[in-house]
């Protein structure tokens, strides 16, 4: 099996770790980290929905999953650059 079929058979473990972990990740860097800019908040929360829609919308896990990880780099890019 290739890994795309692994992560075919295993759609719905990994949306559901994706969920909390884009969940959690993206409240923490807003609420701790950007909440005094206004345009990282707006990429945080825009590349969330992405992520949250093509969840939702049964994409290809190709697209989820590249999705996800750029929302989670994202968010500890953000993380990173407020924290100093």
């Amino acid at each position: 099996m290739t890994r795309l079929e692994n992560a075919e058979f295993d759609r719905f473990s990994i949306i559901s770790v994706g969920f909390l972990l884009i969940g959690i990740v993206g409240g923490i860097t807003v609420g701790m980290f950007a909440r005094d800019h206004l345009w990282q908040i707006g990429i945080i929360a825009g590349l969330t929905m992405l992520s949250l829609s093509l969840m939702l919308a049964v994409a290809p896990m190709k697209w989820i999953v590249r999705s996800t990880v750029l929302a989670l780099l994202v968010d500890v890019l953000f993380m990173a650059i407020n924290l100093f």
